[in-house]
């Protein structure tokens, strides 16, 4: 389960990573295309993680325990955590625009305007923002890996303990995100023109289809600038 660089230095034990890390590495449940596309997150956290461990095992096993843990160290487990919170916002964000942008074409919503319904930059700093909140416990929990501070054995199972309650965190914030995105995208299909134009402009034509009936029908004066039309037809 683990390597040594002696019976004596238990804080040198590198474990394996992938029973702790839970749902993180087998998640349960049906998946939705949504979660289809968080899962290829998922999986390159996972690659990306488990590749820093068969390097830190290597080092263990040429005798380079301080190498090891810096293989293993805060930053390495911030920076895949910063890594797949970018890409999950980036996939949330390409969802949200997605069913928005279905959405407004079921109901011919105007495109000019749905430039304005589309998460603005603002709204997108907010959404990774708290994707990148899911991680707190996270942030916490590396600080075990310092030199000293623990066994790095047991800081190792904190981290990933954290990582995978992290990472079921960024999903279910994710969900609830979407959830509130979706109904804005059910206000845009459920969206009609408004009529009020058109029957304006029907008004006006049929007011002015009346009036050039009763001149034509000389029951009311033609202004000058009619005369070449009046005068056509009454010639007929």
């Amino acid at each position: 389960m683990g390597n040594a660089m002696s019976a004596g230095a238990p804080q040198d034990v590198l474990p394996e990573l992938g029973p702790m890390l839970g749902r993180l590495v087998l998640p349960p449940g049906e998946k939705t295309p949504f979660d289809a596309a968080l899962d290829g997150v998922r999986l390159e956290l996972l690659t990306q993680l488990f590749e820093r461990a068969a390097a830190a095992r290597a080092l263990l096993d040429s005798g380079d325990g301080p190498g090891a843990r810096a293989v293993l160290g805060e930053s390495t487990w911030l920076s895949l955590w910063e890594h797949a919170v970018a890409a999950a916002t980036r996939v949330l964000l390409e969802e949200i625009e997605r069913r928005l942008r279905d959405a407004a074409a079921a109901s011919r919503y105007p495109g000019k305007r749905l430039t304005g319904v589309l998460p603005d930059a603002e709204e997108r700093r907010v959404l990774a923002a708290r994707l990148s909140a899911a991680g707190v416990g996270l942030e916490e929990g590396v600080e075990r890996l310092a030199p000293g501070s623990q066994s790095w054995n047991e800081a190792l199972r904190r981290v990933a303990g954290e990582l995978d309650a992290a990472w079921e965190r960024l999903e279910a914030t994710a969900h609830a995100e979407l959830r509130q995105w979706t109904r804005r995208a059910a206000e845009l299909h459920a969206w009609r023109r408004p009529w009020w134009p058109l029957l304006l402009v029907g008004a006006v034509l049929l007011t002015l289809a009346g009036w050039l009936g009763l001149v034509l029908g000389g029951y009311l004066p033609a202004p000058g600038w009619l005369s070449p039309l009046t005068n056509w037809v009454w010639n007929l």
